[in-house]
């Protein structure tokens, strides 16, 4: 193992089937995968949701995971 580590963003949808009236039903929604790659193997992922509108709160969330992907990536790598 090189220990080479990339990040990267992917933008997408989710769908989550929620309890509605006598059933249920299935709502997509999208948002950003965060994924962490180490020697070309995702290691590790986070998924940012993010609204049509995305307001303040959903682009610091994003900020928030997108750094710590690349605080992750600049570090020694554990092997």
């Amino acid at each position: 193992m090189t220990g080479e580590r990339q990040v990267r963003l992917r933008l997408g949808t989710r769908a989550v089937s929620v309890p509605a009236g006598h059933g249920r039903e299935v709502v997509e929604y999208a948002g950003v995968t965060v994924l962490r790659v180490e020697d070309g193997e995702p290691v590790e992922q986070a998924w940012v949701p993010v609204g049509t509108c995305p307001s303040y709160a959903d682009d610091e969330a994003l900020i928030a995971a997108w750094h710590a992907a690349l605080v992750w990536s600049r570090s020694p790598s554990d092997a």
